[in-house]
């Protein structure tokens, strides 16, 4: 019995250190990329190598995003992983069928202005949480 809680408390405590160090690196990320979005025209007015940079820290917070999520994913157990990646085959599925119709819309006329790329990030987050609300009912 003492060995099954200690294993617990290993997992708990790997979760908590995993989870923390993925927000960590998804904050970074996340505030990486609004100065792309914005610096250039609030902040460095424009000017090419700023620009260069950021987009470059950018990058380097998102690949430390993406080992981090990989870091989690695999400190969680063999259910939490299945509901996990279960709801990424779904959003991964839903962003490609989503994002292939939205980038046509223009082009048939449907629309008449440009598709905007980050809003198939929205269908990608929101299909996600769908996906694990479900899969979390459906497992636990």
């Amino acid at each position: 019995m003492s060995n099954l809680n200690m294993s617990d408390n290993n997992l708990k405590n790997r979760m908590k250190k995993s989870a923390f160090q993925l927000m960590i690196w998804t904050s970074a990320w996340v505030i990486s990329l609004a100065l792309v979005a914005f610096g250039p025209k609030f902040i460095w007015d424009f000017n090419t190598a700023a620009t260069t940079v950021a987009i470059c820290v950018n990058v380097l917070m998102g690949m430390q995003m993406i080992i981090a999520n990989k870091r989690h994913l695999e400190d969680m157990d063999e259910m939490q992983r299945k509901i996990q990646f279960n709801a990424m085959a779904i959003s991964l599925g839903t962003s490609m069928v989503f994002g292939a119709v939205y980038g046509l819309l223009e082009t048939v006329k449907i629309i008449s202005h440009a598709p905007n790329p980050s809003n198939i990030l929205f269908v990608m987050g929101i299909s996600y949480g769908i996906a694990i609300f479900f899969n979390y009912r459906k497992y636990l």
